[in-house]
């Protein structure tokens, strides 16, 4: 008998747990902006003030008495319209809210319409717009820089899901969802820790040196994901003493008349740019051509 009345105890447990779990139910507010969008009531009506709000510590949620000027809110039969749980209607907790600096008086003044970020209301219960959304106007900066236009020091800019082994398993996320770490991160971030000689992607093995001329002609593409600068092929080829391979022609330097690399110059100046590059001092060409 004692699995039974072990299996019984536990039972009861769960039981009395699921009976303090719905005696305790915290309130939410069923507010229908639909039926409100309907009558013109326009959202300044009901959220006052969010003209000039310039934080989102203030959730500008209307009180009863802003309900009273259209509703009866003396009718104890009534609360149940707009309170899931009428015995605990005081109790209501406004939700966290991210952005403490968010400011909704910048975005109106702008002539921004409250659908842009929160969505038609006539359609669907307004949401709170998350990062994609923001990004479709705001640009990632460099450190961040932009997060905290809205969120203010102390708030931590860190996604719930960045835990405990993000850093060994983040290639993966950043390979199925790139469009996601973009949005945060720019393509220097990655950098500032892949671009070193402690982390390389798995297909630089340890003599991908020796082979990776004939990837970078048929990828490259791939190579341009994280080596953005022509200047990081040239610095390490003329550290090197790498040249290509039509600069060991016989005839690549020839006089009177320049050589090869004469033509090359003439009809393929693009090609020869990508690695004799100065920047704003004078071209490669001078050194020898004078000028």
């Amino acid at each position: 008998m004692k699995p039974m009345i072990r299996i019984t105890t536990i039972a009861l447990v769960l039981l009395a747990a699921a009976g303090l779990t719905l005696g305790d139910a915290r309130d939410e507010i069923i507010f229908p902006h639909d039926l409100h969008f309907e009558e013109d009531i326009d959202c300044a009506t009901c959220h006052e003030g969010i003209a000039e709000s310039r934080s989102a510590l203030s959730t500008h949620r209307p009180d009863m008495d802003v309900c009273a000027d259209c509703h009866d809110t003396e009718d104890d039969d009534l609360c149940a319209q707009c309170h899931t749980n009428v015995d605990e209607a005081e109790a209501l907790t406004p939700p966290t809210m991210s952005g403490w600096n968010f400011s909704h008086a910048a975005h109106l003044g702008a002539d921004m319409d409250c659908a842009a970020c929160h969505g038609d209301v006539s359609v669907a219960s307004p949401s709170r717009p998350d990062k994609a959304l923001c990004r479709s106007c705001h640009e990632t900066a460099e450190d961040f820089t932009d997060c905290r236009l809205c969120h203010a020091e102390g708030e931590t800019l860190t996604p719930r899901d960045h835990g405990t082994g993000w850093t060994s398993f983040h290639g993966v996320h950043a390979r199925l969802e790139q469009n996601r770490c973009d949005l945060c991160h720019t393509q220097s971030t990655c950098q500032d820790c892949h671009a070193g000689d402690n982390v390389r992607p798995r297909s630089h093995d340890l003599d991908f040196a020796f082979g990776h001329a004939m990837e970078a002609r048929g990828r490259e593409t791939d190579c341009m994901t994280c080596h953005l600068e022509p200047e990081y092929c040239s610095a390490c080829h003329q550290a090197e003493r790498v040249m290509p391979r039509n600069h060991s022609r016989a005839d690549w330097v020839r006089l009177p008349d320049g050589g090869r690399h004469a033509e090359d110059g003439l009809f393929d100046l693009e090609g020869c740019v990508a690695c004799h590059d100065a920047g704003g001092e004078a071209p490669m060409c001078a050194r020898c051509h004078g000028g």
